[in-house]
Order: C-alpha cells, then structure tokens, then sequence
C-alpha cells in the first residue's frame, strides 16, 4: 500500500470543538400568539390605561430614580404542555385579568406601580421592598392565584441595591430571573442569581455574541465565584476569541473548585491543541477520559492526536469507542478509516469511510480516501474515480486530493490527466514533483 501524509486540512484542533456546558436555554419557548390579541384586549379593556413594553419601561424608570431600595416582579401565566418542558405564558385570555387584578392590588397595597413588559408577561415595581419580603410576596400570590381558578404563575424577582447595577436594570433582571423560574416548571419562583446570569448568558452564547456572553458570566462570578459551570462557559467564550491565556485562567478555575470536572479538563486540552502543544493536549484528554469514560469528544481527540502520532495500535480502541458513543458521526468514521487503512486493514478501512460518506456525502477527505483505497485494490476504477473526483470538486484547494487523482489517472495512463492534477497538487502545496517528472518522461517515450 503506497503510503501517503494523512494530513487533508483538517487535522489542527476547532475552536468549535470546545465542550459548553449549556444550562438548556433551548428549553426557554417564545410565547405561542395565537390567542394572544384575545389576552389582551381583555386585559386592556379592564386596564384601559395600563401601560405596555417601553412605555412601562420608561415610565417605570423615571419612578425609580432616587429610590434606594426597591424589587421588581416579572409574572407569566403558566400553559403547561404535556411532557417534562418548562411553563411558558398563556396566549389565552382566561387567567390574564385575573393576573393583572391581583398584580394591580398587590402593587397599589406596596405604593408600587405595573404594566405588561411584553406579550404575555407582566411586571411590577415594589418600592422599599428587599428580596426576602418581595418572594414572600410572590408565594402569596402564587398561592391566591392557585386557590381562586386553580391557575398557576411563573415568577421571577430582582431587588435594588445588588452589586453596581442600576435602578434601570432591574427589571431586565427580574426578567432574567423569570427565566431561571422556567426551567422549574409551572408555578416556578426564582430571585436573580448567578445562575439567572448564567442562563442569559447562555442566551447571547447560543446566539454568537459572545461579548454580551462574557458579561454576563463576569457578573455571574460576581455574585458566586465558585459557580464552576460560569467558570467553564467563561473559558470557552475566551477559547472561541483567541484569548488562550484567560480560556485557561478559567478552566483552571473550575477544576481547582471541581477536580472531576472533565468538561474543564477537556477544554484545556482543546486550548492546548489550539496552540500545538499536543503533549499537553493529549495528557488533559487522557485525564478527562479517566474521570468520565463515556464523553465522545475526549475519546475522539485521543484517537485523532495517536492517530496523527503514528501510533495506529493505541488509536484504534478510542476512534471505536467514539464511534459507539456517536454514530452518526461521519469525522470520528473517517478517522477510524485512515487508522484501519495505517493498520493495513483495507476492507474495515472502506467500511468506515462509506460509513463517514453515508452521514455527510460532501466529506471530501473520506471520498479522496476511499478512492485511493479502491485504487490501491486495483478493483473498481470506474468507481475510484467517481469518489476522486468528488473529492477535488468539494474541495479543489486541498493538494492531496488533486494528487491522489492524478494518481489515478496515471496508472489509468490518461497521461495528460495526470500531468494537470499533479501540476494543480504542486501548486497547492502537496509534494508531486517526482510524478511530474515521471508522467513527463513517460509521455516523452510515448510519443
């Protein structure tokens, strides 16, 4: 078998390949509408003067300047579906005015004011209020609501003084705490913490601001600093700008306050493999591993990096280990195939690279290898070039897969053929000038 360099381009460690450790905000529903012009009309027909999203905001604020303590509240009426997701607010009508009357009297008997922050939601600020009084106030509502129509309410509370935030932010976090009460299910309470930060900056995470992520995890820290999952979430984000030394400041911190935490352990090896210290990458691996045996990403990494070592032998049982844990993986099947091919294992070789085409047809370094096994078979050249081809169309800036094609078509003696693909592998990079030479002095005796 003619050997090749395994690399195709892929080989250095993804920043993409860090292990978040998500708090679940996928589980956080937008508000279903259907309804809800129904909800509120009827909660506006018996408010006709309430106050709505950034009107409630604005004059919400402008009540608050000079207060020195006081807590907002964010109330959802729950509709619980069927299965184990969390409450999310009613779009019907029944129930809302029930939730603003309560509301209405619990803020006139507090001196405090209410509105509706957004469809589905209310809020309302209680002057001179801490949070202890105001979650006791939040339980007796809950427990009214309950015993009047046997509805429930997801509520969430933030107070004033609270680190250095201002009185303009307290509401956004008594929304923030409010999806925190979510994840707990119908008539769900939670007061703003670390953890509310956490699950916000899950959010801005999940949706690529990763600026507004590190804030919020920053201030998370703030309020707990032996929150280790914070700790983690930091470093990734850290991980994904480049910032290494502070990516790994952060998963130190988490394994110094969680020494089983193999997430952390994981991302410092991912950090390190990002910076080409493969040594270290592997070591942080092969510890993460021994805390948690069943993790595809550590069983991958240690695969990939034996494998790119040239150690086939220790390879093997861990890219086979990830493949169990994850089986439509189509990079950890390509893998395996090029650890099989190294260990002179063709037919298992072909297997795992079908399986690695089967889950994503446009991995180009699979369909390159394949094709360069079946031409090493001599067997099936019609389909050897079928995947050869394949491969340069999917990737035509890669040189190995130019050379691997001009290899066949050498041995296919389509002369000229060849000579174009070694000339363009050549270009790429891809050392083929001994097949340039020697395709050039075969069409010298030919002609």
């Amino acid at each position: 078998m003619t050997t090749e360099p395994k690399s195709t381009g892929n080989d250095r460690g993804s920043a993409t390949q860090f292990m978040f450790s998500k708090t679940g905000t996928g589980l956080l529903k937008e508000v279903k509408k259907k309804k809800i012009s129904d909800a509120d009309e009827a909660v506006r027909t018996a408010y006709p003067g309430m106050r709505c999203g950034d009107g409630f905001i604005e004059y919400a604020n402008r009540q608050l300047e000079g207060l020195s303590r006081f807590s907002a509240i964010v109330i959802g009426l729950d509709s619980v579906e069927e299965g184990d997701v969390p409450a999310e607010p009613s779009g019907a009508d029944e129930g809302q005015v029930d939730v603003a009357d309560l509301l209405d009297r619990l803020c006139r008997k507090a001196s405090g004011w209410w509105g509706q922050l957004e469809t589905g939601l209310f809020a309302g600020c209680l002057p001179s209020k801490s949070n202890p009084d105001s979650l006791e106030l939040a339980r007796e509502f809950q427990k009214r609501l309950l015993g009047k129509d046997a509805k429930s309410v997801t509520i969430g509370v933030a107070s004033f003084p609270s680190l250095e935030f201002k009185t303009t932010e307290v509401i956004g976090n008594a929304r923030k705490a409010y999806d925190h009460a979510t994840f707990f299910g119908a008539n769900s309470l939670a007061a703003f913490d670390d953890v509310s930060l956490n699950i916000s900056g899950d959010k801005f995470y999940e949706e690529g601001d990763l600026v507004a992520a590190i804030t919020e995890y920053k201030l998370a820290l703030e309020l707990e600093t032996d929150n280790v999952n914070v700790h983690n979430s930091l470093g990734v984000c850290y991980g994904l700008q480049g910032h290494y030394d502070e990516a790994i400041a952060e998963f130190k911190a988490a394994m110094a306050l969680d020494p089983a935490e193999h997430m952390a352990l994981y991302n410092l090896g991912m950090v390190h493999l990002l910076i080409d210290q493969r040594e270290s990458a592997l070591e942080y691996f092969l510890e993460a591993d021994k805390i948690d045996h069943d993790t595809y990403e550590v069983a991958f990494q240690i695969g990939k990096l034996y494998l790119e070592s040239d150690d086939s032998e220790k390879s093997g049982p861990y890219l086979e280990r990830a493949a169990k844990l994850a089986p439509q993986s189509s990079q950890v099947f390509r893998h395996l195939g090029d650890c099989y091919a190294a260990d002179c294992k063709p037919e298992q070789a072909i297997t795992a690279y079908k399986k690695a085409i089967k889950h994503n047809p446009h991995d180009a370094a699979a369909l390159s290898a394949l094709g360069r096994l079946f031409e090493d078979q001599g067997e099936n050249p019609e389909i050897a070039l079928i995947f050869l081809r394949e491969s340069v169309s999917i990737a035509p800036e890669n040189g190995l897969f130019h050379h691997r094609l001009g290899r066949h078509y050498s041995n296919q003696r389509r002369l000229d053929e060849a000579l174009e693909e070694f000339e363009k592998a050549q270009n790429l990079g891809h050392d083929s000038a001994d097949n340039i030479k020697a395709v050039k002095e075969r069409k010298k005796v030919e002609e």
